[in-house]
């Protein structure tokens, strides 16, 4: 078989071609990325400050540079899922599920993130099933800097449909990862509390208040263990504790009633 220099020629530039082309498309992907990242950082901006329009009109112009830039959708998430506009928020969270590996370790965990706020609004339209998967698959990754929210957000479904040893399971995985994370104390205290182990509940509770001296529901939930133990002195001190801390809120006012019904004084 006699191979001409034009045959040899044509194959030797068809895997050029396509390796250039390859490199124009990821300098261009990151040429639209440095357009998008600021728009994002303002709208998430706007969003912390509550501002949703302005933050809705940042990432329209950031989705309009760089469609595939999986924090526009993260922040779209975010923005929906802040005014309960959950099917939109969604929708949105998986795009940015779906795209999140083309930022590598420029923003390593962004899944992970997704994930977590995907299992959030998936509490919110009450698929309790689908949330748990959810944050089941944002503590996957090694490089998810806050696994802790994802097992304390597992944690927290389940105390809700009174799965309390599965409870009691994700708020110890969360406090492996971190020790400190106040929330995971509290919950699992709650969970220890339904399910009677009372002793080890005050313990976690005392633990989530040693964190956060200003945790008003841990206040709240160990001045209910105190009750159920016959602890009324505790108790009485931590509803104070309470009334001090929500003075005007909706858990200020129970302890406020609680300490009225029990005849204590309120300071």
């Amino acid at each position: 078989m006699i191979i001409h220099k034009a045959d040899n020629m044509k194959k030797i530039w068809i895997p050029v071609l396509i390796l250039l082309l390859a490199a124009g498309c990821a300098s261009t992907f990151k040429q639209k990325r440095e357009l998008s990242k600021p728009m994002v950082a303002i709208a998430m901006g706007k969003i912390q400050q509550g501002e949703i329009q302005g933050a809705l009109v940042e990432l329209r112009r950031a989705v309009q540079v760089n469609p595939k830039d999986p924090e526009v959708y993260y922040a779209y998430a975010l923005a929906y899922w802040s005014t309960e506009d959950l099917d939109r928020a969604l929708e949105n969270i998986d795009k940015a599920v779906n795209l999140a590996g083309r930022l590598g370790l420029e923003h390593p965990g962004l899944k992970s993130e997704a994930y977590n706020l995907k299992g959030t609004i998936l509490v919110g339209m009450g698929d309790h099933d689908a949330a748990i998967k959810a944050f089941q698959n944002a503590v996957k990754d090694e490089l998810y800097a806050t696994p802790e929210y994802a097992y304390y957000n597992m944690a927290s479904v389940y105390c809700s449909q009174k799965l309390y040893p599965e409870a009691e399971q994700s708020a110890k995985e969360a406090l492996q990862k971190n020790p400190h994370y106040a929330p995971a104390w509290k919950i699992l205290g709650q969970s220890f509390m339904n399910q009677d182990k009372d002793a080890q509940a005050i313990e976690a509770l005392q633990k989530a208040i040693l964190e956060y001296p200003q945790y008003t529901e841990a206040h709240w939930e160990i001045a209910q263990v105190y009750f159920k133990t016959g602890n009324t002195r505790e108790a009485v001190k931590s509803l104070r504790e309470v009334v001090i801390l929500d003075e005007n809120g909706l858990l200020g006012a129970r302890a406020r009633q609680s300490l009225q019904e029990l005849g204590a004084s309120v300071r």
